[in-house]
């Protein structure tokens, strides 16, 4: 599943397609993880739950008009956008906006399975969007902070578009 494995800068990388976005994007198998782990977790990857998959793009939704609303309307990445996101919009049409480009494979603590995503999506060019899994299910969705899947994940923090789904 991962293909191209070689050292890197940053430690053992490699390629995968994602099939949900049917992108093929790199991947970062962090100090610790080894490659046997790092294709769990792609396979994972490929085989989220369909709910997860839907709160996935329920949260990408959610993080999309918080930050509709925090820079209004004049926020130059709006004209970028493919598509006009308004509470109506079907939550699985963010999917032209959204550019998977990293899976990030960090030492794992214990057997479970979690990894975190980094991707571009327009209506945020500087920060991006991150998503993290653990054991198949969505923990964080929000702007890029490096959020591995053993770290804590406040339950109110309104920046974790996962929050309240």
């Amino acid at each position: 599943m991962i293909t191209n494995i070689q050292e890197g800068e940053y430690g053992i990388e490699g390629m995968m397609c994602w099939e949900l976005f049917g992108e093929e994007i790199e991947v970062s198998i962090e100090e610790g993880a080894d490659v046997a782990y790092a294709e769990k977790c792609a396979e994972a990857l490929n085989a989220l739950p369909e709910e997860t998959i839907k709160k996935f793009w329920e949260a990408a939704k959610k993080y999309c008009l918080f930050f509709k609303e925090v820079c209004g309307e004049e926020w130059d990445d709006w004209n970028e956008m493919g598509i006009e996101v308004t509470k109506d919009t079907p939550a699985e049409a963010l999917k032209s906006e959204i550019f998977p480009s990293m899976l990030i494979v960090d030492e794992p603590e214990d057997e479970r399975i979690g990894f975190h995503v980094e991707c571009n999506c327009s209506w945020e060019s500087e920060h991006g969007l991150e998503f993290t899994i653990l054991d198949g299910k969505l923990v964080y969705l929000g702007a890029f902070e490096s959020c591995g899947a053993w770290d804590h994940f406040d339950p109110n923090r309104e920046w974790n578009f996962v929050n309240g789904l």
